[in-house]
């Protein structure tokens, strides 16, 4: 069985490199190493240490190409390695050009989660065209692509949106009535053809269903000798189902054989599929198998599901082009299958990221929101309705609301919720705003509003916060409103937890050295862009992430959102609060609550769904993006001292930023601070998304 490797760039990878120069030294040959995507130039200056007589990088992203000249000289190698920063396509071979002879040594790093979505294929078919020798060794030399056909309900509410069922007396659930339906062109599209990546070891075993073991259904020999790289491929792999059941979706992860002789495998599987713990009981899991953020794995969303039954025979079809991969199933022999490329017919998998896909699914919020309908729609009610693509309108006019009026930031959104409204039956009593609502006349309503109701949802909100949009939205429509409308929701609570991300924090490590190779150069060019374009506070899924608590949530800022008028002055909140130790405190976790009335019950939150117990996991919603912020340095919580995180808060009004600043300091019962780990950040509610002229009253 072929050894497990953990990383392309690491120990193993320079123990493949030094083994292709001594395979090409008993040839008798000159070592000519070419390396494509050379990046930071590791695998060009492991191919000089391994004795290699010449080597050539290229790098097509100039700034990179720039930082792998600067690490090549830190390290010695800048007069050992020719650096090409364009692509390996545009690279000639031939006396006086980029490359005088051909490499007969290829060593490459140019994957992505679809494994060939970062143009392989074509890379790879080029090189072994114009710049590789007939008998060149590559490393990594093959690829494999495994599919899993499941049976699960949870990954499909990232995918086909569920009606909406009138929970009256009972849970809502298949039995319950159909209160708002799905219009025939939702229902039977295909959905989005995009890959929806996932790190799969964090999916729990009992969201899905199995319906065979994994199979290969792609094999990429990149040298093109065993079998050619074909750019569109269709294969076809039968199995016996394991089950009955629907199946929904289709799990795919990849592997690559670094070296000739197959001994050296790169898996991307997830735990329960992964080789390091093949043969262990059930007790392995995701800290068993190396982390990586960069290659993860994906789910494929099946055209049509189907209903099988257990030992039914089935016919998985895999196809792909160049860059993308797509997956259908044949159910009998001789059915026809569509193999082309599936994509969105019905307008919803278009205008909804899959985050916002699954809120429209997701059973606590929509009782939260069915809860407050059922108090705040009258006979009388006239219902106006914030937000991209608010189905909950549909469902206000089908509770009895006198009228509703929904707002729809693009065209594919309207003809999105014109299907929904025509479905549902409800012409008469619901109307889409087609202008800026700032220039909606009273004179259009039937009457003026006497309620406003948002999710809160914009297709432009990144952070839990940026849906405060909905704020300024209300405050371009002051004068469509009744003299005392109810406002939905009515306040939000910003929260933040110290934690330990158990892998996340990598995205931001410096490298410092790899393989015994100064990284100083790298990790300068990552910092220096970071403070230049990063905000310091990201949107992570963290129900993917795994994050232990490190103290209890805390309340950093509630905005009270019922004024009409947003405040000139900015709203500001700090505070304190003791962290306990044992522990390591290397990041916060940022959420936002939102009650959408006074009641107590009636809370949308973004962030943890059970309680939050220090020195545990946290259980984060899996329908929303948290903010993220990673301490420059981790803070070790020591027994025997004292511990305070600093927190402060400020809303900025009339550019809608918030900004945060952190600080954790220790000090013994006798003596002040001795150590801190500090920063501040800002993001913005109405930025980096584009904001309608006059929004915030400040272009």
């Amino acid at each position: 069985m072929p050894t497990c490797c953990t990383t392309l760039r690491g120990t193993t990878s320079i123990t493949r490199v030094r083994r292709a120069v001594a395979t090409l030294r008993r040839r008798g040959e000159a070592v000519r190493v070419l390396d494509i995507g050379t990046g930071t130039g590791l695998l060009s200056m492991m191919a000089v240490v391994c004795g290699a007589d010449s080597v050539t990088a290229c790098e097509a992203f100039y700034p990179m190409a720039e930082c792998a000249r600067k690490g090549l000289a830190a390290n010695g190698c800048g007069q050992k390695v020719h650096l090409i920063p364009r692509r390996s396509t545009e690279i000639e071979v031939g006396p006086g050009r980029d490359m005088e002879e051909r490499a007969n040594l290829l060593v490459a790093e140019v994957f992505d989660t679809e494994l060939i979505g970062e143009g392989a294929i074509d890379t790879y078919r080029h090189a072994r065209e114009h710049l590789l020798t007939e008998d060149a060794l590559l490393v990594p030399s093959e690829g494999t692509v495994y599919a899993q056909v499941v049976t699960s309900e949870m990954l499909q509410r990232w995918n086909r949106v569920s009606p909406v069922r009138w929970p009256a007396g009972g849970d809502g659930g298949d039995d319950a009535e159909v209160l708002v339906a799905i219009p025939p062109s939702v229902q039977q599209c295909p959905g989005a053809a995009a890959v929806h990546d996932l790190q799969l070891s964090q999916v729990p075993r009992h969201w899905f269903t199995p319906s065979h073991p994994p199979l290969p259904v792609f094999k990429f020999d990149w040298s093109g000798r065993k079998k050619d790289l074909p750019c569109d491929e269709t294969t076809r792999k039968k199995f016996n189902s394991l089950s009955d059941g629907q199946c929904d979706a289709v799990l795919m992860w990849w592997d690559v054989v670094m070296d000739s002789e197959g001994e050296v495998l790169l898996s991307c599987a997830p735990f329960w599929a992964h080789p390091d713990c093949e043969g262990k009981d059930e007790a392995c899991s995701s800290e068993d198998v190396p982390w990586r953020d960069h290659w993860m794995q994906a789910v494929y969303y099946l055209p049509s599901p189907c209903w099988v039954s257990e030992g039914a025979q089935l016919t998985l079809v895999s196809s792909h082009d160049e860059y993308s991969l797509w997956f259908n199933l044949q159910r009998v022999e001789g059915e026809e299958v569509c193999e082309d490329r599936p994509a969105c017919q019905c307008g919803i998998h278009i205008i909804n990221s899959r985050t916002r896909l699954g809120q429209l699914n997701d059973p606590a919020r929509l009782e939260v929101y069915l809860r407050v309908l059922r108090h705040l729609v009258t006979p009388d009610t006239v219902l106006l309705a914030l937000g991209d693509g608010c189905v909950m309108g549909v469902a206000a006019a089908k509770m009895g609301a006198r009228h509703v009026y929904l707002t729809e930031g693009s065209e594919v959104g309207r003809r999105v919720m014109e299907a929904f409204i025509a479905t549902n039956r409800v012409q008469e009593k619901v109307t889409i705003l087609t202008e800026d609502i700032s220039d909606t006349s009273l004179t259009q309503l039937v009457a003026p509003v006497t309620a406003v109701f948002s999710e809160p949802h914009f297709s432009t909100s990144l952070l839990p916060w940026h849906a405060l949009y909905c704020w300024y939205a209300r405050n371009t429509c002051t004068h469509l409103l009744g003299p005392t409308p109810v406002l939905a929701p009515c306040r939000l609570t910003l929260w933040a937890l110290p934690v330990w991300y158990r892998d996340l924090w990598k995205i931001r490590a410096p490298l410092n050295t790899c393989n015994g190779f100064k990284m100083d150069v790298f990790d300068k060019l990552i910092e220096d862009a970071c403070k230049e374009a990063d905000e310091k506070v990201e949107p992570h899924p963290l129900w993917e992430y795994p994050a232990t608590a490190r103290g209890t949530p805390v309340p950093l800022l509630t905005l009270d959102l019922c004024p009409l008028t947003i405040p000139d002055d900015p709203i500001s909140s700090e505070g304190a609060v003791t962290l306990p130790p044992p522990g390591v405190v290397n990041g916060m976790a940022l959420w936002a609550d939102w009650q959408m009335t006074e009641v107590e019950g009636d809370v949308v939150t973004t962030g943890p769904t059970q309680e939050v117990v220090v020195g545990d996991y946290v259980q984060w919603d899996r329908y929303s993006r948290q903010g993220v912020y990673l301490f420059p340095a981790p803070h070790t919580l020591h027994p025997g001292l004292h511990h305070t995180l600093h927190h402060s808060t400020t809303f900025q009004p009339q550019d809608g930023t918030m900004m945060f600043e952190f600080h954790i300091s220790s000090s013994s019962s006798s003596s002040s601070s001795s150590s801190s780990s500090s920063s501040s950040s800002s993001t913005p509610v109405t930025k980096p998304y584009s904001t309608p002229e006059g929004l915030t009253g400040k272009e």
